[in-house]
């Protein structure tokens, strides 16, 4: 049982060679750009997984993109209303709550013994629809209501997400054998995954090196909303549904794509305000790792006895 642990442990170990090796940061910029196509490379091998056919929209997946929105907003015009002198709160709590729903999500669902086809249509309104609010709500946070801001954003989500999503469905359509790749793959996409981490912890790393007059108190704060929010989400989207979907509801709301947002807040925020997302890595990914426990544990006891 103890192996359902052993994934959130290694997040730690792209986490401390990142702070190890700050100056690896420089992999993220021109002409390298190691996140942006780190992230399109994991888009496409999701989105290769995904048949249209198996897509059954349900109100309760409307409501859980509506909470996801609303877990994005709220938080932030809270926090900007009540720190306005510190604008990194609500920024981080922005990013945090309005990331979609993570490519891993499904398969805890499926772990768990839930409906693996209604994870996967919530997986894809989620994403889709979350990108496209971007392109008004990046502005709004940003307060940047530009046409070529707009343009930017446009530009941005087109290469991160629309461009590896066309081009998946295209190809599945081609070479309908394709949709295995990614299960064939697994350990090339967990390494995509961490090598992402390693280069955002250089990041923020170098971020502090560069600003040391950063608070503590500050970060410790994102950490907290981290926190909180992931707790809001798992506890509410348990709630958007009747009882038979509560469990894939609350996995959809609250295991999040933070490589997507950590990679935004990066292009249009800064560093301070991805720790956000980052922190968020560790709450869900423990959160997961307990609930995937529990359940191995009363499997276990059920089936021992059954055997006595």
């Amino acid at each position: 049982m103890l192996k359902t642990f052993t994934r959130p442990a290694m997040i730690f170990i792209p986490f401390l060679l990142g702070a190890l090796f700050p100056q690896v940061h420089v992999l993220n910029d021109p002409p390298y750009n190691a996140v942006r196509w780190a992230l399109t490379v994991m888009v496409f091998m999701s989105c290769l997984q995904i048949r249209f056919s198996e897509l059954k929209p349900r109100k309760e997946h409307w409501y859980l993109l509506g909470a996801n929105l609303l877990m994005g907003t709220l938080p932030y015009f809270a926090l900007k209303l009540l720190f306005p002198q510190n604008p990194s709160l609500a920024d981080a709590a922005f990013f945090v709550g309005i990331t979609p729903t993570a490519t891993a999500a499904p398969v805890v669902v499926a772990f768990l013994n839930g409906r693996i086809g209604f994870a996967l249509t919530g997986f894809t309104i989620t994403n889709v629809f979350v990108s496209l609010s971007l392109l008004f709500l990046l502005p709004m946070v940003t307060g940047q209501f530009t046409a070529s801001f707009i343009g930017r954003v446009a530009v941005t989500l087109l290469q991160v997400i629309a461009f590896p999503f066309m081009t998946a469905v295209i190809l599945r359509t081609i070479r309908p054998k394709l949709r295995e790749l990614p299960k064939k793959l697994k350990t090339f996409s967990f390494l995509l995954w961490s090598f992402t981490l390693f280069i955002l912890a250089a990041i923020a790393r170098n971020y502090f090196i560069e600003n040391p007059h950063v608070s503590m108190w500050n970060v410790a704060g994102i950490a907290l909303i981290s926190a909180v929010i992931c707790f809001c989400n798992f506890w509410f989207g348990k709630y958007l549904a009747p009882r038979r979907y509560r469990r894939e509801c609350s996995q959809l709301l609250g295991q999040k794509n933070t490589t997507f947002t950590m990679y935004l807040a990066l292009h249009y925020a800064s560093a301070l305000v991805a720790m956000g997302p980052i922190f968020y890595i560790f709450c869900h990914n423990m959160w997961n790792a307990w609930q995937m426990y529990c359940y191995d544990r009363r499997r276990f006891l059920r089936d021992s006895h059954r055997k006595s």
